[in-house]
């Protein structure tokens, strides 16, 4: 004759009392779905899933395509304008300022550039690997939706 033993959880709702807490990264699992047809594949989400989705690092596509266009243009007519500067003798001062203007924009936008990936690289070094360590240590219960953090 066999006893059954039943598995206590050490953790517990602190909002209903309900025992019926499961960890994020479970729910996102358990919610994210992939297919595949003939005609091509993809992922399907719970609204669970999508609500307790992992925190995600930032990518460098943004700062490159608001800053990259930027920085070649100045740089093209930077080169244009100090190369027209050098070659003719009789250049008005208008000229020289228009150019040396130019490349003032050129220097602050690659600046801006640097600058901003700076931001992602160190954004994505100190502070997203404490989002996900909080990720994957939150707890949801099943019963009313409270989530608690629970650190051990």
């Amino acid at each position: 004759m066999g006893t059954v033993v039943e598995q206590q959880t050490p953790y517990q709702c602190d909002r209903c009392g309900a025992t019926n807490v499961v960890a994020a990264p479970l729910v996102y699992q358990q919610g994210t779905h992939t297919y595949s047809t003939r005609f091509g594949s993809g992922t399907t989400q719970s609204f669970s899933a999508q609500a307790t989705a992992p925190p995600r690092p930032r990518g460098y596509r943004r700062p490159v395509l608001v800053w990259g266009p930027m920085v070649m243009f100045l740089t093209l007519w930077t080169f244009i304008g100090l190369g027209a500067v050098f070659q003719v003798r009789g250049i008005s001062v208008y000229k020289v300022n228009l150019a040396l203007i130019i490349l003032f924009l050129c220097i602050g936008s690659l600046a801006g550039l640097i600058n901003s990936i700076r931001r992602v690289s160190r954004y994505n070094r100190e502070v997203y690997p404490h989002l996900r360590r909080n990720w994957e240590h939150t707890y949801i219960c099943r019963r009313c939706g409270s989530s608690q953090l629970i650190l051990s």
